[in-house]
């Protein structure tokens, strides 16, 4: 569970999802809806927490929406 977070860091996971719901490719395939790929990125910012920090958990976040931005 992830708690007592600053607003600066709220506001970071908020646009990391946000990236990640425009650039992944499955919502626009037709795989997954918007709203499913919200659910991902912030289960894998929880999944990511478990073994690292937030911000490393929000930078890998960001570093698969980056990878995606030419899709």
């Amino acid at each position: 569970m992830i708690v007592n977070l600053s607003r600066y860091t709220r506001d970071e996971i908020k646009e990391v999802v946000s990236q990640a719901v425009r650039y992944w490719p499955n919502s626009h395939l037709g795989t997954n809806t918007r709203r499913q790929d919200m659910h991902s990125a912030f289960k894998m910012i929880r999944v990511h927490t478990e073994h690292s920090d937030i911000q490393t958990a929000i930078g890998r976040v960001y570093d698969s929406a980056a990878a995606h931005v030419d899709m």
